[in-house]
């Protein structure tokens, strides 16, 4: 058996759509990048210091988020893990006073 593991913490929100939210935050953001690029080399100074300084924090951005996931991912297979033995445990149990019944 294996148990979806849906939420993170007290917060509530659902590890795989966040993860699949970003994915798509990420996705917007680099195509918008990529048509940004092609722009700018022809664009004033003014509009080209800006693009600079937005490389700067895309670069940070994308850094941020793979460590995340790096950090992440491990914890996730170990409470997946965890979730799952203790479903087994608790369908057995179940089953067992199903049958006294």
């Amino acid at each position: 058996m294996r148990v979806t593991l849906t939420k993170t913490g007290d917060n509530g929100f659902p590890i795989m759509a966040i993860k699949n939210d970003m994915s798509e935050t990420v996705e917007r953001l680099r195509k918008e990048r990529d048509q940004l690029s092609v722009k700018v080399h022809l664009a004033s100074m003014e509009v080209r210091d800006e693009w600079e300084e937005l490389e700067e924090k895309w670069q940070a951005f994308t850094a941020k988020n793979r460590h995340f996931y790096k950090e992440i991912e491990p914890a996730l297979g170990d409470v997946r893990a965890a979730l799952s033995l203790l479903a087994e445990e608790l369908k057995a149990g179940y089953q067992k006073i199903r049958d006294a019944l």
